[in-house]
């Protein structure tokens, strides 16, 4: 039994090993070639879209850098040997810049609403300068707007363990519930997911009524060109929406059960393996997230490789 539980451990190592590397060197290489482009080319610049895809892009390569090294360590090693400082650091910038992606995720489906739906009255106050001071209040709220780490994060230390090697860096998970999972929850996912929701939404059905004004006017080639562009803006807004909220969902909902302590610990020792797997494809899919924006958010976004304009 020893061995084969053994056996399991070294599987699990070399899956979660090379997943979390396969995702990192992805997500590097992604959002690299987004950040080369925009600077070469100073789409910052011209285009407010594009200063939201530059923003995006460090967030997410920062976030990769950051989160999945640690994460892969921990997941082997099963203990912290980084000190009380890094452990609060990690905890800390994680957070900072998780909190940025999803704000700027935000950001990109407000400008997006107000550009399509709001176009005459928006196009006054869209600038490329606009966008520039949106991101740097994204970046000085990310950083202001956390919990103080000192009481958010902490090494879970053995008393009668004098070395200095501990067996965890985590969230305090001795805290309530709305400060240790609740909070997370709502403003790293919920909240971001329903104004990207609603703003897509109110896109679509503006989009719609629309075309159907325009088709009526129009007859065969013509009309079939304005419904297929109409499909093609109906799977690109649906496909960013099902991004953020597959990717990121697994894992929220494994922390929220964590938390609340709804799984008992007779439960949580017969299913270790199978919790501990789950929460390593949880992790996995949330890195997955940062190497799917570059994709989605610029490879769609044809002027951004295209043109500086």
């Amino acid at each position: 039994m020893p061995s084969s539980k053994n056996d399991y451990d070294d599987i699990l190592n070399i899956a979660t090993t090379s997943i979390l590397f396969l995702i990192l060197i992805c997500g590097i290489f992604g959002n690299a070639i987004v950040l080369l482009v925009g600077i070469c080319r100073r789409n910052y610049r011209h285009n407010v879209t594009n200063c939201y895809i530059m923003n995006l892009a460090i967030t997410d390569l920062l976030f990769l850098l950051i989160s999945v090294p640690l994460t892969t360590y921990l997941a082997m090693n099963k203990i912290w040997i980084f000190g009380q400082f890094i452990c609060k650091m990690h905890i800390y910038l994680a957070h900072v810049l998780l909190q940025a992606t999803c704000l700027t995720l935000a950001a990109m489906s407000i400008d997006r609403y107000l550009t399509i739906v709001h176009e005459i009255w928006y196009r006054k106050y869209r600038k490329p300068k606009s966008a520039l001071l949106t991101c740097v209040l994204i970046w000085a709220a990310s950083c202001v707007f956390m919990f103080p780490y000192d009481y958010l994060s902490h090494r879970h230390d053995d008393k009668n363990n004098q070395s200095s090697v501990v067996p965890d860096c985590t969230v305090n998970s001795n805290d309530s519930l709305f400060s240790s999972c609740l909070f997370t929850f709502v403003f790293y996912y919920l909240l971001p997911l329903l104004i990207i929701g609603l703003c897509y939404s109110r896109i679509l059905l503006h989009v719609q009524r629309t075309v159907y004004e325009i088709a009526k006017q129009l007859y065969g080639q013509p009309r079939q060109s304005i419904k297929f562009r109409k499909r093609r803006v109906q799977r690109t807004l649906l496909a960013l929406t099902l991004a953020f909220a597959l990717c990121w969902l697994p894992i929220h909902f494994l922390e929220l059960l964590r938390c609340s302590q709804i799984l008992s610990n007779s439960f949580s020792s017969r299913h270790v393996h199978i919790l501990t797997a789950a929460r390593i494809i949880a992790h996995g899919l949330s890195y997955f997230n940062s190497c799917l924006n570059p994709l989605l958010y610029a490879i769609l976004n044809k002027s951004y490789f295209s043109s500086g304009q």
